[in-house]
C-alpha cells in the first residue's frame, strides 16, 4: 500500500515536469482585430470547479506553484492560472452556475491583481524580461473584454453587481500594470 502511494505521489511530480509551464503558456499577440476584440488566446481550463477531482487539480496546481522557484517562470504560471480560471467562470456560467462562476471569476481577477503585483517586484529588482509586461496587460484587458460581455448579458442586479466588483479589480491590475512598464 505504502509502495503504491508512493508511486501515486511520484507519478504526480513526474507530470509536473513533463508538461512545463512554458509549454503550457498563453499565446499573446497584437493584432488589428476589426471586430473589436483582443487577439489573445485563453487556454484550455481542463475540468471546472463543479467537477468531483477539481480538489486534485487545486492540489497538483498549488504544489507546482510550490516547487516553482525561477520569479518569471511563477509569474507566466500565475497568469495561465489566472487565464484558466477566467474560462472556467466563463464556462460555468454559460451553463447557468452563477454563484460558482462569480467565485471563480473573482478569484481569477485577485489572482490576476497578485502577477502584476509580482511583475512590479521583478521590475524593481531589474529581473523583467521583455515583453512580460506587455503579455500580462494583454491579458488584464482581455480578462476585462470578457468579463465586460458578461455584465452586457446579464438581466439580475445583483449578478451585475457582483460582476461589476469584479471588473473593477481588472481595472486596478491594468493600471499597476503600468508600473511595470
Amino acid at each position: 500500500m505504502k509502495n503504491r502511494f508512493l508511486g501515486l505521489v511520484l507519478s504526480f511530480i513526474i507530470g509536473f515536469y513533463a508538461v512545463s509551464p512554458t509549454f503550457a503558456a498563453v499565446t499573446a499577440t497584437v493584432s488589428a482585430v476589426p471586430t473589436g476584440t483582443l487577439d489573445y488566446n485563453l487556454p484550455y481550463p481542463g475540468i471546472l470547479p463543479d467537477h468531483p477531482l477539481y480538489k486534485i487539480k487545486l492540489l497538483r496546481d498549488r504544489i507546482l506553484m510550490f516547487v516553482t522557484k525561477d520569479p518569471i517562470r511563477r509569474v507566466n504560471l500565475q497568469l495561465l492560472m489566472s487565464d484558466k480560471q477566467l474560462v472556467m467562470g466563463q464556462l460555468l456560467w454559460e451553463k447557468g452556475k452563477n454563484d460558482l462562476a462569480i467565485t471563480t471569476l473573482s478569484k481569477s481577477e485577485k489572482d490576476l491583481l497578485t502577477v502584476v503585483t509580482n511583475l512590479v517586484q521583478l521590475k524593481k529588482t531589474s529581473a523583467l524580461s521583455e515583453g512580460l509586461a506587455d503579455k500580462v496587460e494583454l491579458a488584464a484587458k482581455k480578462h476585462e473584454e470578457t468579463i465586460s460581455k458578461l455584465v452586457s448579458t446579464v438581466d439580475d442586479s445583483a449578478k451585475k453587481k457582483e460582476l461589476e466588483t469584479i471588473l473593477e479589480i481588472t481595472h486596478q491590475a491594468i493600471q499597476q500594470v503600468s508600473l511595470a512598464k
